[in-house]
């Protein structure tokens, strides 16, 4: 399940997803995505990890559009070992993708700012 966060504005989507996501997770975000490409930006998205866990089959990643258009990822998870969420966004060439632990989210927000 994917939840918004009040930090999201202007062109930074900021989520936080608790076990896995699916299809409808995007589906959610994909307004909030057009919009800012409407604006004439790129989108960057802020991706707190509550709890990872393998994503079987991808079924969110399958149906991401417009990944072309998003120029930062800033991934925090609990610890290190949720780093290997980064192998999963593939889909997204063209953004520079980060991941900070928990404790370090504030840097994380900063980054996506700059």
């Amino acid at each position: 399940m994917l939840q918004l966060l009040e930090f999201t504005s202007d062109n930074i989507i900021a989520t936080k997803a608790d076990n896995q996501l699916k299809a409808g997770d995007y589906e959610k975000l994909h307004p909030i995505v057009h919009n800012i490409l409407t604006n004439g930006k790129k989108v960057r998205w802020y991706l707190e990890i509550a709890r990872f866990e393998e994503w079987s089959d991808d079924p969110f990643l399958q149906c991401i559009s417009h990944a072309d258009d998003f120029e930062k990822i800033c991934c925090v998870g609990a610890n290190e070992d949720d780093k290997r969420i980064i192998s999963l966004l593939k889909p997204f060439k063209n953004a520079q993708i980060r991941f900070y632990t928990i404790k370090n989210k504030g840097e994380a927000k900063q980054w996506l700012k700059e």
